[in-house]
C-alpha cells in the first residue's frame, strides 16, 4: 500500500528516462522496416529451401511487429506516467507546503500533527483541507501506480498485439492505442474539498480530456474552479440548444447564452441541468476572484425557461454592489433546486428541504475554490428561496457572512438564533440576517400568526422579535385590499431604496 512518504520519494526523471530509451529503441527498428520486410522476400530463389526462408522470415518479421507494439505500448505509458508522476510529486511538495505554512507536518503514513511552528489561526480548516489533498493525492497516486502496472503486466502475458499491421509503423501505433493511463473520476459522493482535492491532482492533460470529453461529469461538481465549471458548462450548453429545439426551456438557455455573450460583467456558467423544470447556475463576476460573492435563490414559480429575469435581478445587484464600493463582485443565480410551480406548493416545507443540502454544498463549494482570502459571501433568497435559504442555514449552518430574506414567507424558524453561519458568532447572529417586505406585497397575507402560532413555513424575519436587521424597501403598488402581486415583484427596480441597500449589503456595509 502506497504511503505519503513513498510518494514523496517518487522521482518522475527516472520513469522518464525509461521512455526516452523506449523511444529511441521504437524509432530506430521503425526506421529498419524496409530492412525487415526484406527478409521474407528472396526474389529469384525458389523450392524448399527458399520457402522455409521466407516462412522464417514472415515469422521473424510477426514477431518484431508484436514486439515493436509491445514496446510502444510501454513507451506511451512510461511517457505519460512521467507527466503524471510530475502532477503529483508537485501536488505533495504544495500539500506538504500548505502544511508548513499553518504550523502542521505530514507524516510519512499520512497523519496531520502540530509541527512545533507558529500555528496558522485557520489551523482547524486547514488540517481539513490538508486530509482531503493527502486522500486524493494518494488515490491517484495509486492508480497511476496500478495503471503502469497492469500494462507491463499485459505486455509481459502477450496480450498487447500489432492488430493486423502491416508495417512496424503501424503495429507501434497498434501497441500505442493499447495503452495509457485511465482518466480517474472523482470521488463518488464527494464533499466540494474532496472534489477540489482530486480535480488538483490530476495532470493538465488529464484535465482537457475530461472537459472535451466529458464536460457534464464536470459541470455541476461543486469544489471545481469557476472557470473549468464555465468551460465544461458551455459545452453542454450549445449541446442542449441543438437538442431541445422546442422545447419551453429551450428559452432559458438561449437568455443564458445570451448573457455569456456579455463582456460587462463577465458571466461563468456554474451549472446546467435541463431535467424536469431544469437548472442553472450562472455567475455575473467570478466567483473564485471576487472581493464580494452573492448567491441570490429565486423563489415559486422558478424554472430554467424563466431564468432571463433572475439573471438581470442579478445584474442589477452587481451594479448596485459596485455604485456601493465593492472592490469586486460576484453575484450568483442559483436556480439549483426544484422550485414549488404555484402559491399553493409553496405552503410546504418539501422544496425546501429538497434543495437545502445543494445549497450549502454550493457554498462550501466557492470557500475551497476561492484564492487570495476570503471573500465576503452574501446568501439571500426571494419569496420561496429565502425558505431555502433558511432551512439550510438552520440545518448545520450555511459557509457565508450574511443573510437576506427579501419577501419572506418564512425561513423555518422562530428567531435568528435558529440560524447558523460558518465563522460568525452565534451571539452576532442577528448582525448578519437581514430582511424586507414591501408594505403591499401579497407575502404579507402568508405571514399572519394564528392564536399565537408561527406561520406554516416560520416566523416572518422582518419581525422585530426575529432578531434581524430590516431594511427599507419602497410600498409597492397598492392593489385589492392593500396587496398585490406586482410589489412582490418591484424589489429590484431602479427606484426601490431595496436595490441599493441589497447592494451595500453585497458590499459589506450597512443598509438603511
Amino acid at each position: 500500500m502506497l504511503t505519503w512518504g513513498d510518494v514523496r520519494r517518487w522521482d518522475p526523471a527516472a520513469i522518464g528516462r525509461v521512455a526516452d530509451a523506449l523511444n529511441d529503441g521504437c524509432t530506430r527498428i521503425i526506421a529498419a522496416n524496409d530492412d525487415v520486410e526484406a527478409m521474407a522476400r528472396f526474389t529469384g530463389w525458389t523450392g524448399d529451401a527458399a520457402t522455409a526462408a521466407s516462412t522464417r522470415g514472415e515469422s521473424l518479421t510477426s514477431t518484431l511487429e508484436r514486439l515493436v507494439a509491445e514496446a510502444s505500448a510501454v513507451r506511451r505509458g512510461a511517457h505519460e506516467v512521467q507527466i503524471a508522476l510530475d502532477r503529483i510529486v508537485a501536488f505533495v511538495r504544495e500539500t506538504d507546503e500548505l502544511a508548513r505554512r499553518n504550523g502542521l507536518a505530514i507524516g510519512p503514513g499520512g497523519e496531520i500533527a502540530p509541527s512545533g511552528g507558529p500555528p496558522s489561526p485557520d489551523q482547524p480548516r486547514v488540517m481539513a483541507e490538508l486530509a482531503d489533498r493527502v486522500e486524493q493525492g494518494l488515490r491517484r497516486a495509486a492508480d497511476v501506480d496500478a495503471d503502469f502496472a497492469e500494462i507491463l503486466r499485459r505486455a509481459l502475458r502477450g496480450e498487447i498485439t500489432e492488430q493486423g499491421g502491416s508495417t512496424l509503423a503501424q503495429a507501434a501505433d497498434a501497441g500505442a492505442a493499447q495503452s495509457g493511463l485511465s482518466i480517474i473520476g472523482p470521488p463518488e459522493n464527494g464533499a466540494p474539498g474532496d472534489n477540489k482535492a482530486w480535480w488538483a491532482s490530476l495532470s493538465d492533460t488529464a484535465k482537457v480530456a475530461l472537459l472535451q470529453g466529458n464536460p457534464g461529469l464536470i459541470g455541476n461538481l461543486d469544489g471545481i474552479p469557476a472557470a473549468d465549471r464555465d468551460t465544461a458548462n458551455r459545452a453542454v450548453l450549445a449541446r442542449e440548444i441543438a437538442r431541445l429545439q422546442g422545447d419551453p426551456k429551450l428559452k432559458g438557455l438561449e437568455a443564458i447564452e445570451r448573457r455569456l455573450a456579455r463582456s460587462e460583467p463577465q458571466a461563468f456558467l456554474l451549472g446546467l441541468d435541463t431535467s424536469g423544470d431544469g437548472k442553472a447556475i450562472v455567475s455575473a463576476g467570478n466567483p473564485d476572484t471576487a472581493v464580494n460573492v452573492a448567491t441570490y435563490v429565486p423563489g415559486t414559480g422558478s424554472e430554467l425557461s424563466k431564468i432571463g429575469g433572475d439573471l438581470n435581478r442579478s445584474d442589477k445587484m452587481w451594479a448596485a454592489a459596485t455604485t456601493s464600493g465593492s472592490p469586486s463582485t460576484a453575484v450568483i443565480t442559483w436556480l439549483g433546486y426544484d422550485a414549488p410551480n404555484e402559491i399553493t406548493d409553496a405552503a410546504s416545507a418539501k422544496y425546501a428541504d429538497g434543495g437545502k443540502a445543494a445549497l450549502a454544498e454550493f457554498q462550501d463549494g466557492l470557500r475551497e475554490t476561492h484564492q487570495g482570502p476570503p471573500s465576503h459571501n452574501t446568501v439571500m433568497g426571494h419569496s420561496y428561496g429565502t425558505t431555502v435559504v433558511g432551512h439550510a442555514a438552520g440545518d448545520g449552518g450555511l459557509a457565508a457572512d450574511e443573510l437576506v430574506f427579501v419577501a419572506s414567507p418564512g425561513v423555518g424558524a422562530h428567531d435568528v438564533s435558529e440560524l447558523h453561519l460558518d465563522g460568525v458568532n452565534q451571539d452576532e447572529i442577528g448582525k448578519h440576517v437581514h430582511a424586507t417586505v414591501a408594505e403591499h406585497d401579497m407575502i404579507n397575507l402568508a405571514n399572519v400568526e394564528i392564536a399565537g402560532y408561527d406561520p406554516i413555513l416560520g416566523q416572518d424575519p422582518t419581525d422585530a422579535d426575529f432578531g434581524g436587521q430590516v431594511f427599507t424597501s419602497a410600498p409597492g403598488t397598492d392593489g385589492w385590499g392593500g396587496y398585490s402581486t406586482e410589489a412582490h415583484s418591484e424589489y429590484w427596480e431602479d427606484n426601490n431604496p431595496s436595490l441599493r441597500n441589497l447592494g451595500l449589503i453585497i458590499a459589506g456595509k450597512p443598509a438603511a
